[in-house]
């Protein structure tokens, strides 16, 4: 992989990393009113650390493709909540003719079925990965 792909790769695990910090209270949470629980932080932060390092291995090997799935699978946990316990204030469906509760409801529908989409991902690269050879492994065909 080029220097870039690195590059990007240890920015986004270092944002996760930003994220599991705020989320564990290491760096203070007062300059912003957060609107999740701490522990949702901690979860956003290990999502992306662990996409932001899977770079680092080489890719379409089974660590990467574990390491996305991983993440995967965390985002499709922090979608699910928002669709279930996030604040009705802040949700919104985006269509400004309909009334604030179908609005709402709309807005957690579409959170709930994009759990659903990042659940499937996760899901899908964990399988995957369960039938990649391992390292150093050659499969001979007789």
């Amino acid at each position: 992989m080029d220097d870039k792909g690195h590059i990007r790769g240890g920015a986004v695990a270092c944002f996760g990393a930003a994220l599991v910090l705020l989320g564990y209270d290491i760096i203070p949470q007062d300059v912003f009113e957060p609107n999740v629980p701490s522990w949702m932080l901690v979860v956003l932060g290990f999502g992306l650390a662990l996409a932001g390092v899977s770079p680092f291995f080489r890719t379409g090997s089974p660590k990467a493709t574990r390491l996305v799935g991983g993440s995967c699978l965390l985002m499709a946990l922090a979608f699910f909540w928002v669709s279930f316990f996030g604040d009705p204030r802040y949700m919104s469906g985006g269509i400004p003719f309909i009334p604030k509760a179908y609005n709402v409801l709309l807005g957690r529908f579409m959170f709930g079925l994009g759990g659903l989409l990042w659940l499937w991902m996760g899901v899908s690269a964990l399988r995957y990965a369960k039938h990649q050879p391992e390292e150093g492994v050659v499969e001979i065909d007789q």
